[in-house]
């Protein structure tokens, strides 16, 4: 009687177990595996939508089999209850029959303490490497020690110099036999040259004969000034012509007749420019051949700093 009331009662904790709100389900693939081979180990949770489930994470080993690897699927509904499923990668290093305890599970409701839920170890077998190679016994022994090779170090620096060398002799050769450097460019024209080709080139443009009398005058006072600039290193076209003579007659750069010429001429350019003096063609014409005169008299003329420069 005793050993029936027994029976009875596991046979209703197994049903209890089978129609419980959460159920374990376990995998392996493959079943049997080498050493060293990856194995996926699953573990699947169906739940009532009504409990809170807990899976514990393990993240280095399962048993004897090391983790390498795992994820966690997203949550399904499968009629009306919650699917969990979580993956291992797996692998062994001792071969034999392994068994793999699964993770712990518990569940709970609301206000209640979490209860575990039973679950049975799925076993699995690693197979030895040397097991699936055929005539496994021929098993050589390890070579003897090589012996170390020449360092070929020093040869190669020794060729890195040698080549080294043989550039710069290349260098070298190239740089002695290479052309004559271009002569020095020549010295710019002086400058009464450049004078005399600007007055040439106004004087071709006949701006008085087209009534341009304002640009004839004002080209030709600014061709003037820079050549006394030039000339005899005076900042005449920053200066009035007031200023100019003022300054002139105090170093003596002009003779006295220069400075009369280039006194009457610079005020003619002032009366064109300034007062609208409206001059006749001849006295444009006569204007351009007096600037041509100054440039011509003062390019031979020694000034003091020329004659200084002479001694």
């Amino acid at each position: 009687m005793r050993a029936l009331l027994l029976v009875l009662a596991l046979a209703a904790r197994v049903i209890a177990a089978d129609t419980g709100p959460v159920a374990v389900k376990t995998a392996v693939e493959p079943q049997r595996a080498t050493i060293g081979t990856p194995i996926r180990y699953t573990i699947e949770v169906t739940a009532d939508a009504s409990v809170q489930v807990i899976v514990e994470q393990p993240t280095e080993r399962i048993g004897d089999l090391d983790i390498i690897d795992f994820g966690v699927e997203p949550t399904r509904t499968v009629n009306g209850k919650h699917v969990i499923l979580r993956w291992f990668s797996l692998v062994g290093w001792t071969p034999g029959e392994v068994e793999l305890p699964a993770p712990g599970v518990r569940w709970k409701r609301v206000d209640t303490q979490p209860e575990s839920v039973a679950t049975t170890p799925t076993k699995l077998t690693i197979d030895s490497v040397l097991a699936t190679v055929p005539d496994a016994k021929d098993i050589r022994d390890i070579k003897g020690v090589e012996p170390v090779p020449a360092d070929l170090r020093p040869y190669y620096l020794a060729g890195g110099i040698l080549l080294l060398l043989a550039v710069v002799v290349w260098l070298f050769r190239r740089w002695r036999r290479r052309p004559e450097r271009v002569a020095a460019a020549a010295p710019p024209p002086p400058p009464h040259e450049i004078a005399a080709k600007a007055l040439a080139d106004l004087a071709r443009r006949r701006l008085p004969q087209d009534g341009l009398f304002v640009e004839h005058y004002t080209t030709l006072a600014a061709i003037v000034r820079t050549y006394i600039e030039q000339r005899f290193t005076v900042r005449a076209p920053e200066m009035t012509t007031e200023e100019f003579l003022v300054n002139s007659q105090r170093d003596a750069r002009l003779a006295g007749t220069h400075r009369t010429l280039l006194g009457q001429f610079l005020r003619e350019c002032d009366l064109v420019k300034f007062a609208r003096h409206v001059p006749a063609v001849v006295d444009g014409e006569r204007a351009l051949a007096a600037a041509s005169h100054f440039v011509a008299e003062t390019a031979e003329y020694q000034t003091p700093e020329d004659t200084r420069a002479a001694g």
